[in-house]
């Protein structure tokens, strides 16, 4: 028989999983513009919503992509494989000069659970991964990525240092399942024979040791459901910023990647073989933000909290409460008391949240 707690993680991931094909019915859009000019615009909706005529049924959810070149011309389709009756919601893309990928993420309801999607277009093709859940029945949620660049080298055949840089997709998001905490998703971009379903997960924990029972009861969804990630500077790594429920812990840690592969012709290199696998270090830790909302699993994007990080390595957590968007920031093991700026006619949501952020990424 399952454990009590461990039931009601299922029950909360179904029934949250539930909830979102209904959100997912109302239109969603995401736009980037690239270094040559191009826009490039995703919207996810039923069929009939988006006045998309060529889907399987008017009521199926699909994302439409359009792109809008520098001279006018204007290209619109569905993205292979999205035209179905599943939910779809949290769009984020992202564009990688260096290799000329277009990457789009998103989270999919199949109920009574939810999955991350993982779109990468080249070459003028789009190939769709889902990112398996570390168990069968689970619900994921609130995804986020960048896309970073680190110098790496190795020997050639002649045993010539070569240096090149790295393109790494980099995804983070919460997953309920047989334990609740933040997962992490890495595909190599630049990769010689670069394949997109070679997508690795790993549960942020564990790389750092840890990981076992998730107790969360009591603890406001606002504290873990919202793990962040942004790039390190210019070292070519990144940070992370979530709860571990186990440790009850709020962690920011910087990962990297090697950057010495060795010789890759050499049978048994093992620098070769270990060059994807993370390298991951505590930067910083406080108790769990306990003074953060409770929220639904499906809360608007205004609504959601999310987590500025700087060179110190503090995070600053905010979220939207009414004519106000609240923050709280770490300082040593422990938060500061609710700060809020007030939204009225002189300063927006979007003034505010930049006033927040900026803030939160100098300290």
């Amino acid at each position: 028989m399952r454990h009590p707690r461990l039931i009601s993680r299922w029950l909360l991931a179904a029934a949250a999983a539930a909830l979102l094909p209904c959100a997912a019915l109302a239109l969603e859009e995401q736009s980037l513009l690239t270094a040559d000019g191009t826009l490039h615009v995703v919207r996810a909706g039923t069929a009939v919503d988006l006045g998309v005529a060529a889907a399987a049924s008017p009521d199926n959810v699909v994302i439409e992509w359009t792109t809008r070149a520098q001279d006018g011309t204007l290209s619109t389709s569905i993205i292979p494989g999205t035209d179905s009756d599943f939910g779809k919601s949290g769009l984020r893309l992202a564009f990688d000069d260096q290799t000329a990928t277009l990457v789009l993420i998103w989270t999919e309801s199949i109920s009574p659970f939810s999955q991350i999607q993982v779109a990468t277009m080249r070459n003028g093709a789009w190939t769709n991964t889902g990112l398996l859940p570390n168990t069968g029945l689970s619900g994921a949620y609130n995804p986020q990525m960048v896309v970073t660049h680190q110098r790496v080298s190795w020997l050639d055949e002649h045993d010539n240092t070569v240096t090149a840089t790295a393109s790494i997709l980099n995804i983070i998001w919460w997953e309920d399942a047989q334990y609740g905490q933040a997962r992490l998703a890495t595909l190599f971009l630049d990769e010689t024979n670069f394949d997109p379903s070679a997508v690795t997960i790993y549960d942020l924990p564990t790389l750092l040791g840890g990981g076992g029972d998730t107790p969360y009861r009591g603890i406001p969804t606002g504290a873990y459901l919202y793990p962040s990630v942004q790039p390190d500077g210019l070292s070519g790594g990144l940070i992370a910023s979530f709860a571990d429920l186990h440790d009850q812990k709020q962690k920011v840690v910087r990962v990297g990647y090697p950057s010495d592969r060795g010789k890759p012709s050499e049978t048994g290199n093992l620098k070769w073989q270990r060059r994807h696998i993370p390298i991951v270090g505590i930067a910083s830790q406080g108790d769990i933000a306990r003074m953060t909302p409770m929220l639904a699993y499906n809360a608007s994007l205004d609504a959601a909290v999310g987590t500025s990080i700087g060179a110190g390595y503090r995070p600053t957590m905010y979220w939207r409460d009414g004519n106000s968007l609240k923050y709280v920031r770490l300082e040593g093991s422990d938060w500061t008391p609710i700060r809020a700026v007030a939204i009225d006619e002189t300063v927006t949501y979007e003034k505010a949240l930049s006033l927040v952020t900026g803030m939160g990424s100098r300290n």
